[in-house]
């Protein structure tokens, strides 16, 4: 596990928000134990920041606590997924439709991200892929600045990469590249807000239907 340093202020804040980012990135995988003494050590503090930043966590459900085992990260249900996206596409479509946006500047923006899932996908790194992904959507909430959207948002973000690593389906990097453009092509283009809701909710019918196709295999 890679050390990071951090400073002696806001110790609870600074360890939550490197198990966070460890989660997200699939450094700590679903099921995995979270040992306070050798957090602790990790960062070389007392165990009662590291105990409050596993509270908090377990608040945010990114961890669940099991009798006699303790602290673990929380493997999600493929119910809770679909649950994650349908948040996600309430949030993110209030934003396009209400938000005081320049629509160019969202779709230069969005754009990048195009490339770089591009790019990931091409050199078939998961990781990266997964990173872009979710500052694509991220871009569409952030860029509306409401902060309280947001921190929402940010609560659902752990769906892809637990779809990456605990479960298989036909979700491919393919798949989900081949529904963003036309989000990008309506911003771009047209700086057409309507048009961009109607290609999100297209997008999330998508994601919908890959879903639906993994449960009739399973069936």
């Amino acid at each position: 596990m890679e050390h990071k340093a951090i400073q002696r202020e806001s110790l609870t804040a600074q360890i939550k928000r490197i198990l966070i980012e460890r989660i997200v990135d699939g450094t700590l995988a679903p099921g995995e134990r979270l040992k306070e003494l050798q957090i602790a050590a990790e960062f070389g503090t007392s165990q009662a920041p590291v105990r409050e930043a596993l509270r908090s966590l377990q608040v945010l459900g990114y961890i669940e606590h099991r009798p006699h085992v303790g602290a673990m990260v929380r493997t999600y249900r493929r119910h809770e997924i679909e649950e994650a996206y349908q948040i996600r596409q309430a949030l993110e479509t209030h934003c396009l439709l209400h938000a005081s946006y320049d629509l160019a500047a969202l779709g230069r923006r969005l754009g990048g991200c195009l490339e770089a899932m591009k790019e990931a996908m091409e050199g078939g790194d998961l990781k990266a892929f997964t990173h872009a992904d979710n500052d694509f959507h991220r871009g569409i909430v952030e860029m509306s600045a409401n902060r309280s959207m947001l921190d929402i948002w940010e609560g659902q973000r752990m769906q892809l990469q637990v779809m990456a690593t605990v479960m298989e389906t036909p979700v491919t990097m393919a798949g989900l590249y081949g529904l963003h453009p036309p989000i990008v092509a309506a911003l771009s283009a047209h700086g057409d807000r309507q048009g961009a809701v109607a290609q999100l909710a297209e997008h999330y019918h998508g994601i919908a239907s890959l879903w639906a196709k993994h449960k009739e295999a399973e069936a």
